[in-house]
């Protein structure tokens, strides 16, 4: 037994010297890291005062080996406990000043970068805070020079300050944080920037709570990359929750911005931007899950581009982002009275879109007219139209790959070139899909055409499929076409027309009337009456209009004609043989009236005649055969018509121009 208490005691010997070493090497440790950190922090005072629970120093100053060499230094400090001096109740200065040393990014510096040192992180949050802290005065201090900046009113370039103050106590939960620069700060080649920012936090455990949060920014000339701002004015309030590495912000206050806005070739007098219900939603480490939702106000003022007009433009709606899509509803106007409502939403760079457009009406302006997209001959001057739709963009390609419009037109009137058209109502479909688009027609109505000739209702039902970016070369299915024309009808029955070759239509013209014909002719001298009927086979070569053996005659019982000409009457006094056809013609009334019809693509119109009938008063009623052929130049014959300006002033002078041109050209090849 007296050999087993022996080994006890030597066993508790041997635990107590390891127990003496191992207390021994760590206050060594502790001695080596608090000389290394006394070396880093290299601490200076002045006026050191202690008593028991109490220290005060009149002034500090450490340095921070963070990114640089961070000077802090604190005047009037005071530190104060309870029982051990750890953990401090107060930690109190009356100035805290922190000249920061920062590091501009280098080549060499962002080569060494991580992709685990790249993403964002906040630091994590205090295990501990004393029950009041107290800096009632904050300076700190920017190195603008070595940022390329100064202040805006100084020369030299000088540091630039941040004024503010810190307050926390144990009582309230609450830390007050306030930072502003008295003077703009002029950083070069991006602008000057006055901040200001107010804070409320309250630091827990798990999470860091900020109830207040106010921060305003403004600028008279700020730059980036190669967006520029002018008299830039934010301001931005709201509360804020830190938690788990997540980031939720809610604005209390509506997001403003004011600005002035200029980017290549687009320029904005103001931008105004109001965000109301502002939600964020932000995890630094996986950006992806950003959420965001918010109601906007834009308002755009005086917007300069050269594809459109200065116009001023507003957008109001909903915007969110969420599951790496972004979402967009609202409403879009401008100061020329268009508005369109739409949804628009961006995932995976594709655009989808649909969209309303309320009814436009023309009778005060063109609100479609914005821009040179606009066809510079057309003019819109009476009516509305209204329509819907849906497209696909795909953003890789730059292509749209899906559109479906509908459009609804009522009472159109205009001017496209040197046609006046009156009337015009439709519904009419687009669709496309790739390269593929299909045009749309069932119910096509045109109360008036003008040409120089005048014509209609026009009556139209039709398809028309064709491929990008050969317009003209698709294939028209022809359902109906009727028009109404000299008090008759001129009809196409219902065939399929390939407008990549030549094509050729048959039209019909049925009851014609005579006199109406004869009263657009531009000569006075031949009034008639009488019903014509026939067919003209229409061929398109070219793009150019041609007539082969077409036929025009007059319905039974005929009818009459009445030709006095001065001109001819003169040339009569001296022959013989006009003498008897001017006699004949002054009152003839016809039984047969009927004309072979052939147009060449240079515009000539040729009629080879035929008339048989009688003048009651010339030769007591004898038989009289005519066989005549007329020919004229019609499309000189519409400019005449256009000259007169009985169509329109603005066609008038257009076709005064075309002449105008033409004969400039002419001068030149000769």
């Amino acid at each position: 037994m007296a050999k087993a208490g022996a080994g006890i005691k030597k066993s508790k010997s041997w635990f107590k010297w390891n127990l003496l070493l191992l207390l021994l090497a760590g206050i060594l440790f502790a001695f080596i890291q608090l000389q290394y950190w006394w070396n880093q922090l290299n601490p200076k005072w002045q006026g050191l005062d202690l008593s028991w629970g109490q220290l005060r120093i009149e002034q500090l100053s450490v340095q921070l080996p963070f990114y640089g060499k961070q000077l802090l230094q604190l005047e009037q400090l005071e530190l104060g406990w309870t029982g051990w001096p750890w953990p401090l109740d107060l930690v109190q200065a009356q100035s805290l000043k922190a000249q920061l040393d920062l590091q501009l990014a280098t080549a060499e510096t962002q080569a060494e970068t991580t992709p685990e040192t790249k993403a964002a992180t906040l630091p994590a949050l205090p295990l501990w805070l004393p029950q009041v802290l107290v800096f009632e005065q904050i300076e700190i201090s920017l190195p603008c020079a070595r940022l390329n900046s100064k202040l805006s009113n100084s020369v030299e370039n000088t540091d630039c300050l941040l004024l503010g103050f810190l307050t926390y106590s144990e009582n309230s939960q609450q830390i007050q944080l306030q930072l502003a620069n008295q003077q703009a700060v002029s950083v070069e080649g991006i602008g000057d920037v006055t901040l200001a920012l107010k804070a409320l936090i309250q630091p827990k455990a798990e999470q860091l709570q900020i109830p207040e949060f106010e921060l305003s920014l403004a600028s008279s000339q700020l730059s980036w990359q190669q967006h520029q701002f002018s008299e830039l004015d934010l301001k931005l309030s709201g509360n804020a929750v830190w938690q788990n590495n997540q980031l939720n912000f809610e604005a209390t206050k509506p997001l403003q911005l004011k600005s002035g806005y200029q980017h290549a070739d687009l320029n904005i007098q103001q931008l105004m931007l109001e965000a109301k219900d502002l939600k964020l939603q932000l995890d630094p480490a996986q950006p992806a899950t950003t959420q965001l939702k918010t109601e906007l106000k834009l308002e755009v003022k005086q917007l300069q581009h050269a594809l459109v007009k200065t116009l001023d433009w507003n957008w109001a709606g909903k915007a969110s982002y969420q599951q790496q899509q972004a979402e967009a509803e609202g409403r879009l106007a401008n100061s020329q009275s268009l508005a369109l409502e739409h949804k628009v939403k961006l995932a995976e760079q594709k655009v989808s879109l649909d969209w309303t457009l309320p009814e436009l009406f023309f009778l005060a302006g063109n609100p479609l007219q914005m821009g040179p997209f606009w066809p510079e001959l057309l003019t819109l001057q009476k009516g509305k139209v209204s329509g819907e739709g849906q497209l696909t963009f795909d953003m890789a390609s730059m292509t749209l790959t899906k559109q479906q419009t509908a459009l609804v037109v009522r009472d159109l009137s205009g001017i496209y070139d040197r046609t006046v058209f009156n009337g015009l109502t439709t519904k009419l479909s687009l669709f496309s899909e790739g390269a593929a688009w299909t045009v749309q027609t069932t119910d096509l109505k045109l109360q008036q055409v003008n040409h120089g000739l005048l014509f209609g209702p026009v009556e139209l039902q039709a398809t028309y499929k064709t491929k990008a970016p050969d317009w003209f070369a698709g294939q028209l299915d022809l359902k109906q076409l009727q028009l109404a024309l000299f008090g008759g009808q001129v009809m196409v029955s219902q065939q399929n027309i390939d407008l990549s070759r030549d094509a050729k239509v048959m039209l019909q013209l049925d009851k014609l009337q005579l006199a109406e014909l004869l009263k657009q002719h531009p000569s006075a001298d031949m009034t008639g009456q009488g019903t014509l009927s026939g067919t003209l086979p229409l061929s398109i070569e070219q793009g150019k209009l041609t007539v082969a053996q077409g036929s025009v005659a007059a319905l039974e019982p005929g009818g009459k004609i009445a030709y006095q000409s001065d001109k001819a009457l003169a040339m009569a006094a001296s022959n013989q043989g006009m003498k008897i056809v001017m006699q004949a013609l002054q009152n003839f009334h016809f039984s047969v009236l009927s004309a072979g019809v052939s147009y060449s693509k240079e515009g000539q119109l040729l009629l080879a005649l035929k008339l048989e009938g009688n003048n009651p008063e010339f030769e007591k009623g004898r038989a009289v055969n005519f066989s005549i052929n007329l020919e004229e130049n019609l499309p000189a014959m519409i400019t005449s018509l256009q000259l007169s300006g009985q169509v329109s002033e603005l066609v008038k002078k257009r076709v005064q121009q075309r002449l105008a041109a033409q004969k400039a050209k002419d001068a030149r090849k000769e």
